[in-house]
């Protein structure tokens, strides 16, 4: 999902994915006035402001990010986005797959099955530098040091704040719906 930013505005986005590491797509952007609706990704989401501050909306409610503060999203959880201040925020983000984070799990921690962040945000800019360092390295074409760095910050973020996620059904998109179509006939 990349955004096109309005021309004139100061915003700029770049959303790209690195061969060497595949299941991790790389954005880097500036949004003053560009708002991000109700969406989810099918893998997770982590991102740090060096700028500004970003509003996220979240189901337990909106994390202010600003400067040295991580945000983390489980897969499927719905959320906005927007400037939490007139001049916008600049952040770096990825969006590793769920078998990446998966098996940086299943590798570095006692962590088993789906695993996911009990915490939507932590102030911690010592991962904050190392989401940049990802992009860095990925953009320098070091591949051995995008991935190394991504297992580091992985691997505290979830010492500080993973837990295995509880098995969730199969969604049945439109499933409800469709039964009552059929039933009407």
């Amino acid at each position: 999902m990349a955004a096109i930013p309005e021309p004139g505005s100061g915003e700029w986005a770049r959303y790209w994915q690195y061969a060497e590491l595949p299941d991790l797509d790389l954005l880097r952007a500036r949004y003053v006035r560009h708002t991000f609706p109700r969406h989810s990704h099918e893998g997770y989401v982590f991102g740090t402001i060096s700028r500004g501050v970003e509003d996220v909306g979240m189901p337990g409610g909106t994390v202010h990010a600003g400067p040295g503060t991580v945000v983390m999203i489980n897969p499927e959880v719905p959320h906005t986005a927007r400037a939490g201040v007139p001049e916008g925020w600049v952040y770096a983000t990825l969006y590793p797959s769920s078998q990446v984070i998966n098996d940086i799990a299943a590798e570095t921690t006692s962590l088993r099955g789906t695993v996911g962040f009990t915490e939507t945000s932590v102030v911690d800019p010592y991962v904050a530098r190392l989401i940049g360092e990802v992009h860095r390295a990925a953009e320098e074409g070091n591949a051995l040091a995008a991935d190394t760095v991504l297992r580091v910050m992985v691997t505290r973020l979830l010492d500080r704040c993973g837990s295995a996620l509880p098995t969730r059904a199969p969604r049945s998109a439109g499933a409800r719906d469709a039964a009552r179509a059929r039933a009407v006939r």
